[in-house]
């Protein structure tokens, strides 16, 4: 069957990611209105990207060293050459017709970026289902949002070209940079109804862990360069109120939430110079939890996110501090917080087993501690 080509550029871009750029260039093809142009940027990658045989033939930028998201968004949307351009996450997958279907939309005026609700769909299993709940976005809504995801942009190629983000000088958060560039300059960020994208990426729960704290941990770190206690108290109160919520979804997501806050709280006190407290913390927060085996666990893998232990015998590990934050966490754990961990274990170890997760860039990030 031949499908119409559309006066639209997808622009989309891999690091160290080739598989799900290419799986999406492939299924590309086959939507219902097919882009008549494609553009790859390859934000130095280890290995080159090496275009696909598919229709059209994408054009390959190549940026060297790694810039980063904010800029490889930059270069691609700035290479655009229709009238439309759709940028994708290379981990993001449309219903066939979003794009004969959202075009309309985007040729308003007044309308500055088409999206639609992102929902994470990385499998099966407990780690899966968790990152389904926490990470889907704008999952139901619709309407005018304060952000569009920088995971499915579709706009005019004029918009992109006054107001874009062209000496954006972050790594990171360069969709909440131009949806407030918009926003001023009166363009609406529409949010559509419709079936939801897909999100295929399979992270690790350490990679999750760093994910959301990138995205959510700048203003806590901020505030805490003055005092680091503020903003961590702020933290347990945020957390305790997403294990309530999450307690409901399935009691097993204790285990991933102790691990988001341990991290985001090693980081606090390593980015206030709190450097024994940090070192000492991660045996601090395992000592508290009911199931050793989790506590085992919890020392494992913040030894992964960068956060390890003060030398035996050294006053970081007597820090008051780190055995203070400890006991917050203690105070959020439900009464059967035990039962709840050990419930997890089993996932955990079977995650441990698997060697097929998908490269993230936040795994290239250094890290932070």
């Amino acid at each position: 069957m031949t499908r119409p080509s559309l006066a639209v550029t997808l622009v989309t871009y891999t690091y160290n990611d080739h598989a799900l750029a290419a799986g999406l260039l492939a299924e590309a093809a086959s939507w219902e209105g097919v882009p008549r142009e494609c553009v790859v940027v390859d934000d130095g990658s280890a290995v080159p990207f090496v275009a696909p045989d598919t229709a059209p033939t994408p054009r390959v930028l190549r940026l060297s060293p790694n810039q980063g998201p904010a800029r490889a968004k930059a270069a691609g949307l700035g290479a655009a050459g229709s009238r439309f351009v759709l940028s994708l996450d290379a981990d993001i997958r449309l219903p066939p017709d979003w794009l004969v279907r959202c075009l309309p939309e985007a040729a308003r005026p007044e309308i500055g970026i088409v999206a639609t609700p992102i929902v994470n769909d990385a499998g099966e299993g407990l780690l899966a289902d968790y990152q389904k709940l926490r990470y889907s976005l704008a999952n139901g809504f619709s309407g005018d949002a304060q952000v569009a995801p920088a995971g499915v942009w579709l706009l005019r190629r004029e918009v992109w070209q006054r107001y874009g983000f062209h000496d954006f000088a972050g790594r990171l958060h360069e969709d909440v940079h131009l949806s407030r560039t918009l926003r001023a300059a009166g363009l609406a960020l529409r949010i559509l109804p419709g079936p939801p994208a897909r999100q295929i990426r399979r992270l690790s729960r350490t990679t999750m862990a760093r994910r959301g704290w990138t995205w959510q941990g700048p203003e806590f770190l901020e505030a805490a360069k003055a005092n680091p206690i503020d903003p961590a108290n702020a933290l347990l109160v945020a957390v305790g109120r997403r294990m309530e919520r999450h307690r409901a979804a399935n009691p097993a997501f204790l285990y991933y939430d102790c691990l988001y806050l341990a991290h985001a709280l090693a980081d606090i006190l390593g980015q206030a110079g709190y450097v024994a407290d940090a070192a000492a913390l991660p045996a601090a927060l395992a000592g508290v939890l009911p199931e050793p085996r989790a506590g085992a666990y919890l020392l494992a893998d913040l030894a992964r996110l960068g956060h390890g232990n003060a030398p035996s015998g050294s006053a970081g590990l007597a820090s008051p501090l780190a055995a203070a934050l400890g006991q917050g966490l203690a105070s959020l754990l439900p009464p059967d917080a035990g039962t709840d961990l050990a419930a997890a274990l089993p996932e955990l170890a079977a995650e441990d087993a698997r060697e097929d997760w998908d490269f993230s860039f936040y795994d290239g990030l250094p890290a932070r501690a």
